[in-house]
């Protein structure tokens, strides 16, 4: 079901400030920039010039889009128009098809991809559907894709949709109508009926630029549901968990229709929780707000701005006037359903098809963030902005999910305008004036870094801030990791400030087991001291990509 209640028309509930485009903000900026910035914007407009030069030269490089906006920026229709042209004539995706077909997904260096089902939603916006329909078929893990269509008005069959055969072998697509309007469901039904064990959730009315990031990270723990979105929803959803470990309760909200992966075994299992739960009908429609939470599992969520398509005819619950009374009553109704199942049944049994067991990577070890603007990497850390989940403990009583805000409100945890200023995006953006805050004092053994789509051979990473770096020296190491990220192998460095603002580290990582060739699929900068202060980051440079 496509929603939308902001200006993008995406459920969002917080307010929040503007985020401008990048020449917008230097003329916002302009008037408060100091001293203390001078350096840094000096480095980092050398670094820009370089991905000028790049970006226009080199004709395999991705171009820097206008798609960093903020959640509430109106954008013209003409604006939107040529957002989406310029994104859809330069993404390709840096995964080879060849490595994608049967034959080669059973040999042991593919042992890792994982092919899956697109499921889409037809209802009213046809335009948009052929455009999203066309873009995923240049994602070759993409392997089919299932339009189902919700508008009994308006049938669609193969012939309304095109594909460009250029960019590979192409995806089975599957089309179906139905004879009535299933909202919810009908993704849940398709995604069961799906030829590959996993489903990529994608409502017709956002464009996914960041497509192998959300992809490459999902690989890591392809059992997760793995979704996409805004800096400020995502701080909504981190409250929106509901834990009590008495009675293995570890469950959390999230939309999927940004882009998202699901375990197709799960959507299976939602359909027995739905006929064994006797929803309501109207309940049933919605079910979107019962799935994620259902899972009792926290959903592994990144962070950027996202691209609208077509913010038209969204939410077909019509005459309805208020959306978020909905969302609110029924999020609640699953989380007090699964509480409930959980207290009466400590086993999974036929009663409720519930899982008992959380499943790994635990919230604490899951360090990538947000996807590089380029789509070539992730901003990873292991400083989390918000409390962990087990701080609060749901005990099945909530009325309201104001009740639940208030709980995280009263834990360490950052405010709707901190994360507008210092989201995790903005150290990956390519935007010199915005930067990411840890929020959190670094201790020993935290980190921050990157995590590549491909490996990468890293000589060299520059790091730049808006406060001083030199107080670093001495106090990080340098350490690489395979795509797994588990096992990590130290690479010497050394360190050199060629302005107070930015520091140069000098890399190299010597060929081990999980780094072969030297090359690594995930490079981190550890403290070995704790620092006095927050750590900021307005930009990098690693393995020629200027971020």
């Amino acid at each position: 079901m496509n929603r939308g209640s902001n200006a993008n028309g995406l459920p969002f509930h917080s307010p929040g400030g503007n985020r401008r485009p990048v020449f917008g903000a230097v003329l916002a900026h302009v008037w408060r920039i100091g001293p203390e910035k001078f350096f840094v914007l000096v480095g980092l407009c050398i670094i820009s010039l370089f991905a000028l030069t790049r970006l226009f030269g080199d004709p395999v490089s991705t171009p820097r889009t206008f798609v960093d906006r903020s959640e509430h920026e109106a954008k013209s229709e003409a604006e939107r128009e040529q957002v989406v042209k310029e994104i859809l004539s330069t993404r390709r995706s840096a995964y080879r098809f060849e490595d994608f077909t049967e034959e080669a997904l059973v040999l042991e260096e593919n042992d890792r991809l994982v092919p899956a089902t697109a499921i889409l939603l037809g209802w009213r916006r046809l335009d948009s559907l052929k455009v999203i329909v066309e873009y995923l078929a240049r994602y070759p893990y993409i392997k089919e894709i299932i339009v189902w269509n919700n508008n009994k008005e308006n049938k669609l069959s193969k012939q309304d949709f095109e594909f460009d055969p250029s960019y590979g072998n192409l995806p089975e697509l599957q089309v179906y109508n139905g004879k009535d309007n299933l909202h919810d469901m009908s993704k849940y039904m398709a995604c069961s009926l799906a030829k590959y064990q996993h489903c990529y959730f994608q409502d017709d009315d956002w464009l996914n630029t960041h497509m192998d990031a959300l992809y490459t990270n999902f690989l890591t723990s392809p059992n997760l549901i793995h979704t996409n979105t805004l800096p400020l929803i995502h701080m909504e959803h981190r409250r929106w968990t509901f834990t009590n470990p008495d009675y293995r309760l570890h469950s959390g909200f999230s939309w999927l229709g940004t882009g998202s992966y699901v375990p197709r075994e799960k959507a299976q299992r939602l359909m027995e929780q739905g006929g064994n739960s006797n929803l309501a009908k109207d309940r049933l429609r919605v079910i979107d707000m019962y799935f994620s939470i259902w899972t009792n599992q926290y959903p592994y969520q990144l962070v950027n701005y996202l691209t609208p398509l077509d913010r038209k005819n969204g939410w077909s619950t019509d005459g309805v006037s208020d959306h978020w009374a909905i969302v609110f009553r029924n999020m609640l109704d699953a989380a007090s359903r699964l509480y409930s199942a959980l207290v009466a049944n400590p086993e999974v049994s036929e009663k409720d098809y519930f899982l008992r067991e959380e499943e790994s990577p635990l919230v604490k070890d899951r360090h990538a963030r947000s996807p590089c603007y380029n789509d070539a990497c992730l901003f990873r850390t292991s400083m989390d902005h918000f409390p962990d989940p087990n701080e609060v403990i749901y005990n099945g009583d909530l009325q309201t999910i104001e009740e639940q805000n208030q709980k995280f409100f009263a834990l360490e945890s950052p405010t709707n305008e901190f994360i507008n200023k210092f989201a995790y995006i903005h150290a990956v953006d390519n935007d010199p004036l915005t930067c990411w805050n840890s929020f959190k004092v670094p201790q020993v053994g935290d980190s921050f870094g990157l995590q590549f789509v491909k490996a990468t051979v890293v000589k060299k990473f520059t790091v730049v801030s808006s406060k001083s770096l030199a107080h670093l020296d001495g106090k990080i190491s340098v350490l690489g990791s395979d795509h797994s990220g588990e096992d990590w192998t130290p690479c010497y460095h050394t360190a050199r400030f060629p302005h107070a603002h930015t520091m140069v580290l000098e890399v190299s990582c010597s060929p081990a087991p999980n780094l072969p060739k030297g090359l690594a699929h995930n490079i981190k900068i550890q403290f070995v001291q704790a620092l006095e202060k927050s750590l900021e980051v307005c930009g990098m440079e690693v393995g020629g990509m200027i971020l």
